[in-house]
């Protein structure tokens, strides 16, 4: 796979901490025009400056533009796909095999260095434990076909709906209270007329501190 080109674009932007003609005259110094050419380059449509730049210089001539003032964008060159034709294409014969089964290999594990080391004097025997003995003689199977669980039937209790009622559809079961508004006394409320100073500003002469006795001599 091919590695990915770019093309540098200059659509005549500046710096913003660059003036306009340092910016010129450094465009034409880089790129070696007279002041003429310079001035077209910077009439607002986009150029290519460089093309078919590897990642690492276009960045790098970015970088240097960038220090010169000069706006500039990378745009990425899109290269299209190379289609093969017919005659790029070989047939095999019918029957050919394409791709044949790998057998691995035997492996041999040499093993006569291996011993095994086993006392059988001393092997013992795991004696079999006899299943516990559990008394069931008082456990008693019920051969009836009696429930063992009797049903008891509950009987439904008589409430007396008589002395109930209902309210029409919409009707209000729970009625708000009125609160009555309270009788606050304004009379000995007064209003300052309009544009009057109600905080008065108190002017706070500022403190007199002595700093005869201050000395900066560090020693």
């Amino acid at each position: 796979m091919s590695e990915a080109t770019f093309k540098i674009n200059f659509k005549g932007k500046t710096s913003r901490d660059v003036d306009l003609a340092k910016a010129k005259s450094n465009f034409g110094k880089l790129f070696k025009l007279p002041a003429e050419k310079v001035e077209i380059m910077f009439d607002g449509k986009e150029r290519t400056l460089k093309k078919s730049l590897t990642l690492d210089k276009a960045n790098h001539l970015r970088a240097v533009l960038k220090k010169a003032g000069i706006r500039v964008s990378l745009v990425k060159v899109e290269t299209a796909p190379t289609q093969k034709t017919a005659e790029d294409w070989e047939l095999n014969d019918p029957g050919t095999v394409i791709l044949r089964p790998v057998t691995p290999p035997e492996t041999h594990i040499e093993t006569s260095h291996i011993k095994v080391d086993v006392d059988f004097d001393q092997l013992e025997e795991k004696p079999q434990l006899d299943p516990p003995e559990v008394d069931i003689d008082h456990i008693v199977i019920d051969d009836s076909e009696d429930p063992i669980i009797e049903t008891k039937e509950v009987e439904i209790p008589d409430i007396d709906f008589s002395k109930l009622t209902v309210e029409d559809p919409g009707s209000i079961i729970v009625k708000q209270k009125k609160v009555e508004t309270p009788d606050i006394p304004t009379d000995l409320l007064k209003l300052d007329e309009p544009g009057a100073q109600i905080v008065e500003k108190n002017q706070v002469p500022e403190p007199e501190i002595d700093i005869s006795n201050i000395s900066l001599n560090v020693k």
